[in-house]
């Protein structure tokens, strides 16, 4: 028995009428007929009655057409799900979000466009570092991530696919009672006695380097007093006052509890941000959610 054998019994037992149902088919009526005698055959039972214009289901019939339909309807459903798996239209997209990144107006909106898009698509996001992003990645463990270019050595651009989103600008943050809150910018020598909250290096050497670098080649070391593990740890000190510290972002900038982002104008600092992925990987609705993204648009974004 074969699917053909199925469509055909389908479409006489709607119709009760061979010559209706071989119109609708577009098969001869005779091989019609002869189709369905081998089905009768194969299962051993009349399915229609013969009547002198046309046919009738018989009980058997009736029963076959019921189960029939729903095999049909089965088969249908996995077919579409198999080409809208194919062409991207289905899946699970496994993505990777730093804390800063995620509360950004390009994350929200992007991320809302495309599920709007693409309803079939799960987006599975989970928050973690940029480094813990790639390492997951790597590992098969996340589909993509939003990094900044910083977080990406040498042996992991290899491997990795890199699509280019746009440019944060570091940027000073303060508590919006300091002294430098009201500013439209500052300088690096304006800073030399002021309490700095870094990021560890373990945690982002990449970020870590070229921060230090920008901030020497600017003029005298920051004067740390204390290193932080993520930006929300360090955010959330520069809002209790115990220090400032350094934010990349790029307008329309969020806004943060008790805090203000100033422009330093002697700062020749950036990084851009990518959404990175396998380089091999083939799934249709990974390729579909980072040819969106990646589209030109404004950013809003920060680093962890």
């Amino acid at each position: 028995m074969e699917l053909r054998h199925l469509r055909y019994f389908r479409a006489i037992g709607r119709e009760e009428h061979f010559g209706r149902a071989a119109l609708q088919l577009r098969v001869a009526q005779p091989a019609l007929t002869r189709q369905i005698r081998d089905l009768e055959e194969e299962l051993g039972v009349e399915l229609f009655e013969r009547l002198p214009r046309g046919v009738r289901l018989s009980d058997a019939g009736h029963v076959f057409l019921r189960e029939t339909e729903e095999i049909l309807s089965q088969v249908d459903r996995a077919v579409d799900r198999a080409r809208k798996l194919a062409s991207g239209h289905i899946g699970t997209i496994r993505v990777g979000l730093s804390e800063i990144i995620s509360g950004h107006d390009f994350i929200s909106n992007g991320l809302r466009a495309f599920r709007e898009r693409e309803p079939g698509v799960v987006l599975d996001l989970r928050s973690m570092s940029s480094m813990q992003q790639i390492m997951a990645i790597k590992d098969g463990l996340l589909d993509a991530g939003i990094v900044y270019d910083a977080h990406i050595d040498d042996r992991d651009a290899a491997l990795l696919a890199q699509s280019h989103l746009g440019n944060g600008r570091t940027m000073l943050a303060v508590h919006d009672g300091h002294r430098l809150a009201e500013r439209a910018s500052v300088a690096m020598a304006e800073l030399s006695e002021e309490p700095v909250l870094w990021p560890t290096r373990k945690t982002a050497p990449g970020y870590y380097d070229r921060l230090m670098a920008a901030c020497l080649a600017a003029g005298d070391p920051p004067r740390v007093v204390q290193e932080c593990t993520t930006n929300s740890i360090m955010l959330s000190l520069v809002a209790a006052g115990m220090g400032i510290g350094f934010v990349t972002a790029t307008p329309p900038l969020s806004t943060f509890h008790n805090i203000r982002l100033v422009p330093i104008t002697d700062l020749d600092l950036s990084f851009d941000v990518l959404l990175v992925s396998r380089i091999r990987d083939n799934s249709a609705a990974l390729h579909r959610f980072v040819e969106m993204l990646s589209g030109d648009r404004e950013l809003a974004s920060g680093s962890d």
